[in-house]
C-alpha cells in the first residue's frame, strides 16, 4: 500500500495502534526492537553486561568517579504510536509526514555488591535509572533524519535525538568505535591539571571491565557469544541530540542546569543477528550511549565536560519473540489492509 492511500485512511491526529494494524515496514528499522530485551549472560567474572560509568561532584579530587554494573528490562511495547503532520500547501498538494513508533521503557537495577556501592547509594538490586519514552521512524519529509527518540527521565530531563540507520552485512566483530570516560575542557582540549584522570585510567575497579573505554566490553561480550560463528546481518541506529539545524537537544531542570548540567547525547543501537559456535541463530542488541555532564571540579570554578557511558548487550524475552515473529510475517499476508478500523482523516 503506497503512502497516499494509507494517508487517506489514517488520522492526522496522535493514536496508539495494536500491531495487527500495521506493517512492520511503517516502522522500518524500528521494527526488530518490539519486545522485551534484558542482559545477556556473561562469565561470572565479569558480573554484568551492563555497566555505567559517570563522575559527579565530590570532595577529595574535586569529583567521584562510580562505576556500577547493572541489571537492565528494556520494552519496546507491541503496541504501535501513529501521527500525521501536516505541512504548507505546495503546487496545489499538500506536504504532510506520517510518523509511526513504539512506546518504551527502560528500567535498570544495580548489579553492585561492593562497599563502595553500598556507601554511594546504590546497592546490588536498586534502581539507578527508568526512562520512558518513544522510538519514532519519521517519513518524508523528515530533513535528513529519519529516526528521532523523546526521552523523559525523572532526575528532571527530557531529550529530543535525531538520528538515521544503516543495513551493514557480515561486519565481523570489531567495529566498536571507543567510547571515553576520560574528561576533557568544554572545546574537547585534554585536561592537564594532576588528578583529573588517574581515578578512571589509574584505578580500575571491575577487571575485566574497561572503565576507560566501556565500548571494548561491548566487544570482547559480542566475541564471547559468537565464538566461531559470526554476525550475518547487523542494523545500526545512530542519534544525537546535537542537531542545532533540527531542534535536537536535552531541557534540565534548575537544579541540574545549575549544578551538573545535561549538555548532549549521542547514542547507537546495533541490532545483531548472529551465529553462535553450535550454529544456533539469535539475535542481540547492544548500545553505547554517552551524555555530556558539565560542572566543575569541588574547589576549581573551571567548567569540565564528564561523559556518562552507559553500555549493554541483550537478548529478547523468549515469549516476545513470538510476538516480534508474527508481527514481521504481517509484511508477507496477502492483501493486508492495514488501515482496517482505523479513523478517517
Amino acid at each position: 500500500m503506497n503512502l497516499e492511500s494509507k494517508m487517506r485512511g489514517l488520522t492526522l491526529g496522535a493514536q496508539v495502534l495494536p500491531l495487527e494494524k500495521v506493517s512492520a515496514s511503517d516502522l522500518g528499522a524500528l521494527a526488530p526492537l518490539v519486545g522485551t530485551w534484558k542482559n545477556v549472560d556473561v562469565p561470572s567474572t565479569a558480573i554484568s553486561a551492563g555497566w555505567n560509568t559517570i563522575s559527579v561532584p565530590g570532595q577529595d579530587k574535586g569529583f567521584v568517579f562510580e562505576v556500577i554494573p547493572y541489571t537492565e528490562t528494556l520494552t519496546f511495547n507491541p503496541v504501535v504510536v501513529q501521527a500525521g503532520n501536516r505541512g504548507p500547501v505546495v503546487n496545489g498538494q499538500q506536504v504532510e509526514q506520517m510518523i509511526f513508533g513504539l512506546l518504551y521503557e527502560q528500567q535498570i537495577i544495580s548489579a553492585c555488591d561492593s562497599s563502595f556501592c553500598n556507601e554511594r547509594g546504590f546497592p546490588a538490586g536498586s534502581t539507578i535509572h527508568v526512562e520512558t519514552g518513544l522510538f519514532l521512524n519519521l517519513g518524508q519529509p523528515n530533513g535528513g533524519y529519519t529516526i528521532a527518540r523523546m526521552s523523559t527521565i525523572p532526575h528532571g530531563n527530557s531529550l529530543l535525538a535525531l538520528g538515521s540507520s544503516i543495513e551493514v552485512g557480515n561486519p565481523g566483530t570489531d567495529f566498536f568505535s571507543p567510547a571515553s570516560s576520560i574528561p576533557t575542557l568544554l572545546n574537547g582540549d585534554r585536561i592537564t591539571q594532576l588528578g583529573y584522570s588517574d581515578q578512571i585510567i589509574g584505578n580500575p575497579q571491575f577487571a575485566p571491565f574497561n572503565q576507560v573505554n566501556p565500548n571494548a566490553f561491548l566487544e570482547s561480550t559480542l566475541e564471547g557469544l559468537v565464538g566461531t560463528g559470526g554476525v550475518s546481518n547487523m542494523t545500526v541506529i545512530q542519534m544525537s541530540t546535537d542537531t542545532p539545524e533540527a531542534n535536537g537537544g536535552i531541557l534540565n531542570i534548575p537544579f541540574i542546569q545549575t549544578n551538573v548540567n545535561a549538555t548532549k547525547m549521542d547514542a547507537t543501537f546495533w541490532i545483531e543477528d548472529i551465529v553462535d559456535s553450535a550454529g544456533n541463530p539469535s539475535q542481540v542488541l547492544q548500545y553505547s550511549q554517552t551524555i555530556n555532564l558539565v560542572f566543575p571540579a569541588t574547589g576549581s570554578a573551571q567548567p569540565v565536560n564528564w561523559p556518562h557511558v552507559t553500555v549493554n548487550s541483550m537478548v529478547k524475552v523468549p515469549e516476545t519473540m513470538e510476538l516480534q515473529q508474527k508481527f514481521q510475517n504481517l509484511d508477507v499476508m496477502e492483501g493486508l489492509d492495514v488501515t482496517q478500523g482505523l479513523t478517517e482523516s
